[in-house]
């Protein structure tokens, strides 16, 4: 008669990455700061500005463009750092990459006082660090656990850059 042992895999509540897979997100996360840096400014200065800007008139209109100009920069930069998470086959990618999108959704509008150089490093270290973190954070197998934790990280993240 056979007998049936069950084996309890003690990773098995979590879905494992390997560090090269991890050494691959943060580059992508790198690369991603970069562009949506470059993109900022290039949105800023040559279509918000010229747009928003051009009469004496609308300076309440001016003064948003920043906004306008780091939200379409994050938006265009997620989509990227989404379609890298997805062909490095991270796990719940949508979800990290939503996670990073509502964490720095203003990060360039704290930083823009510094020099470009100072808010460069910053904000490239921030993407690489936040692409690891929140791959990382939607490990667990539990949809639900995830959530959680992913929200946890986006408060945390947003009362950080708000005071």
């Amino acid at each position: 008669m056979a007998k049936v042992v069950e084996v309890s895999d003690p990773l098995g509540t979590w879905a494992t990455m390997s560090w090269r897979s991890m050494l691959n997100v943060f580059l992508t996360g790198i690369l991603v700061g970069v562009l949506t840096y470059m993109l900022y400014l290039l949105l800023e200065r040559f279509v918000f500005e010229p747009i928003m800007c051009r009469d004496s008139v609308a300076l309440a209109r001016c003064e948003s463009k920043d906004d306008f100009a780091s939200i379409v920069a994050l938006v265009l930069g997620s989509m990227l750092g989404l379609i890298l998470m997805v062909r490095q086959r991270v796990y719940r990618p949508l979800l990290a990459t939503l996670g990073i999108f509502l964490s720095f959704w203003t990060i360039f509008l704290v930083l823009m006082n510094l020099p470009w150089l100072a808010v460069l490093i910053i904000s490239v270290l921030a993407f690489g660090i936040g692409y690891v973190l929140f791959a990382w954070l939607v490990q667990p197998v539990s949809l639900g656990l995830s959530l959680v934790m992913v929200t946890l990280a986006v408060v945390v993240i947003r009362i950080v850059l708000t005071v």
